[in-house]
């Protein structure tokens, strides 16, 4: 019989080695799950951050974009350049074909 408690002596050591590496491994498991929470908590922060960030630049297109039309259209107003230039031979004012 003593082989027989021998026997089951070292198979409840064994059982006792595997149901602790098993809940290591649970502990483990748990702590990865907690960590791709957070991160998915973050990526989601920061995705937001970068919405907020393209709508800025997108406004800031549109003020630049309306900024040089306007610009651009009281540069090419008649009363912007109401000064006469004399490019011509002579006094004209019609540009000269050259040869």
């Amino acid at each position: 019989m003593s082989d027989l408690t021998n026997k089951d002596a070292e198979q409840d050591t064994k059982l006792a080695v595997l149901e602790s590496t098993v809940d290591n491994s649970i502990r483990r498991i748990e702590m990865v799950h907690q960590r791709i929470d957070r991160t998915m908590e973050d990526l989601e922060k920061l995705t937001e951050r970068i919405r907020v960030l393209e709508r800025w630049v997108a406004g800031a297109g549109a003020v630049i974009a309306a900024a040089t039309f306007i610009i651009g259209i009281i540069a090419a107003s008649p009363d912007a350049d109401a000064k006469e230039f004399d490019h011509g031979r002579n006094g004209s004012t019609k540009q000269e074909i050259l040869l």
